[in-house]
């Protein structure tokens, strides 16, 4: 099996582009959106676990394989999401005699 050699400066700007992010995520939480807050944070930190799923975990460079289990996680991950959004949506619904 043949290893691939990132160079550090990949690693570098990869790190740089998450510091640049967190500080992204720090001002969506600042800023009044609304309902948007949310949406806006979950976007910020999909991105950033994408660029830590592909680069510093090494799915980038690896095989097909690993690229299906690690779009099976991610796809869990966000069913896991949807059913945490249904328990936050239950409070919509009122039910007489509750």
């Amino acid at each position: 099996m043949q290893q691939h050699i990132i160079p550090v400066k990949v690693y570098v700007r990869v790190y740089i582009i998450l510091l640049a992010l967190l500080a992204v995520t720090w001002g969506v939480a600042q800023v009044h959106l609304g309902p948007y807050n949310n949406l806006a944070a979950m976007t910020v930190a999909v991105i950033k676990a994408v660029l830590v799923i592909l680069f510093f975990m090494g799915v980038k460079y690896s095989s097909k394989l690993i690229w299906v289990w690690a779009g099976a996680g991610f796809l869990w991950l966000i069913i896991l999401f949807g059913i945490f959004s249904d328990y936050l949506t239950r409070s919509w619904v009122h039910i007489q005699g509750w």
